[in-house]
């Protein structure tokens, strides 16, 4: 039996789906944190997510999001095939 062929509609919607749900997780882990999100492709990446932690968080406490962060991207890729790549960006480093 064939596969149906998935089209870029259904790529996108569950695209859309998988990014919100792993924005709701950052921001359940870290709810001042903010987040920029592109759905610009590069080789094989489906979405990135920049998170700007918060001033008052200290190294360890971004550390620690940053690894629950790849942890939770590294379950999207197995369990839904998107590659969504997310960093933890020190707000202090931003601003100079």
């Amino acid at each position: 039996m064939t596969q149906p062929l998935q089209t870029v509609l259904d790529y996108r919607t569950r695209l859309d789906t998988a990014v919100t749900s792993f924005s709701r997780y950052i921001h359940d882990l870290c709810p001042d944190a903010r987040l920029e999100i592109s759905f610009v492709r590069y080789e094989t990446e489906d979405a990135h997510i920049w998170i700007t932690s918060p001033a008052t968080m200290t190294e360890d406490q971004r550390d620690r999001l940053s690894s629950q962060v790849a942890e939770k991207s590294i379950d999207i890729l197995l369990s839904e095939g998107f590659l969504i790549l997310a960093g933890v960006e020190d707000p202090d480093l931003m601003n100079p």
